[in-house]
């Protein structure tokens, strides 16, 4: 296949021949949304897709899908959302640029997840510089990472400031934030689920999926009412549950590029909950806690994850956007907390200012909280 200039000139050519190899399928995973395969047999959705070429998806919607994929199931591979606005889409190279930025920032974001000894190397200074970067071209040598790439982000990840964009090839980062963003998530791959509109420009958005499944070594997967349209891919039919429209999903809460957490972290893309994570670090009284769990109250109940879970305590935190504040939202939440207390669960709302703002103010409303449970035993 040829190489695409850098200055991507090439962009809108497609990339359909190599495009077609082995389909990669994950294992099962009941109780998820599924896909039908070959033996009759149901498995998690994702399990019959191919990681090498791009599909489309029908019989599902995209919120469905996001909603069926947080937590990550352990045997689907690191799925992330990108929701095409029209600007974005009428020119397949600037679509492609904005998908690929997007996913080199949620790779800074995540540094800490796929570069252990970051934590320890974080800071601003030249030498905590150096010694991110350091870190990060030693993991390249065990691994299949560009190190002068991977170091660049690591060395982002420290100082706070944006890579050089133009120090690298759109190829090198296309390729190299996705195969950070699948190791943060513990995986080989990434599954980029683009969300397609129908007010795109579907042969663009087409081009710019070839490519994108061609040089970030990613499978494409499309849906959306645009994705109807692009009918020079397969589709595969895929199920999930209904998802309650007072029900907030990675699409609504993040945008463009939308990806479920990663289970006892907070949410790379979420600075209320990086923040709130850090304040209670600095506490002893604070550990056992867990960090986006999924919680099932009964066997037929739908699981669902919450941002700080102390499991023994049975004390729940969780951090609201602005989109808590719809009626229908406000109400679903309702009926959750009503939910979690009857099973005995205490449950700490907290706006996203009043975390980001008072931090410590947080911390000492979750400390009392914590410590009343523990002086009165198992709370059940």
């Amino acid at each position: 296949m040829p190489e695409p200039n850098r200055r991507h000139g090439d962009v809108l050519a497609p990339y359909v021949s190599d495009l077609v190899g082995t389909v990669r399928r994950w294992g099962n995973r009941g109780g998820r949304g599924t896909a039908v395969i070959g033996n009759g047999e149901t498995a998690g959705w994702w399990s019959s897709l191919p990681a090498d070429r791009v599909t489309r998806l029908r019989g599902a919607s995209e919120r469905e899908l996001a909603e069926s994929a947080n937590p990550l199931p352990a045997d689907a591979p690191a799925i992330v959302f990108f929701t095409v606005d029209e600007p974005a889409s009428r020119r397949s190279a600037d679509l492609v640029e904005m998908v690929v930025t997007s996913l080199e920032t949620a790779a800074v974001h995540s540094t800490a997840l796929w570069l252990p000894e970051f934590e320890h190397n974080a800071g601003t200074s030249t030498l905590e510089r150096r010694a991110a970067r350091t870190s990060a071209v030693r993991l390249a040598a065990d691994s299949a990472h560009f190190g002068p790439y991977i170091a660049a982000l690591a060395e982002s990840a420290s100082s706070g400031r944006p890579i050089r964009r133009a120090v690298f090839t759109v190829e090198t980062r296309a390729a190299g934030s996705a195969r950070a963003l699948a190791a943060a998530h513990g995986r080989d791959v990434v599954a980029l689920v683009l969300v397609v509109p129908d007010a795109v420009n579907a042969d663009f958005v087409s081009t710019a999926a070839e490519w994108l499944c061609a040089h970030a070594r990613a499978g494409v997967w499309l849906t959306g009412g645009g994705s109807s349209r692009m009918d020079r891919f397969p589709s595969v039919s895929v199920r999930a549950p209904e998802v309650p429209a007072g029900v907030s999903t990675v699409l609504d809460r993040f945008r463009p590029l939308s990806y479920p957490p990663i289970a006892g972290h907070p949410h790379p893309a979420s600075d209320p909950e990086k923040r709130l994570y850090r304040a209670l670090d600095q506490h002893e009284w604070a550990t056992g806690r867990e960090h986006n769990r999924s919680i099932r109250l009964g066997e037929l109940s739908r699981p669902f994850t919450v941002d700080v879970l102390w499991r023994t305590e049975r004390v729940i935190v969780e951090i609201d956007g602005d989109e808590h504040r719809a009626a229908q939202r406000f109400a679903e939440d309702r009926v959750r907390d009503n939910q979690l207390q009857t099973h005995g669960y205490m449950v700490l709302r907290f706006t996203n200012a009043q975390v980001m703002d008072d931090p410590h103010r947080a911390v000492a409303t979750i400390r009392e909280a914590v410590s009343r449970r523990r002086s009165k035993g198992d709370p059940r």
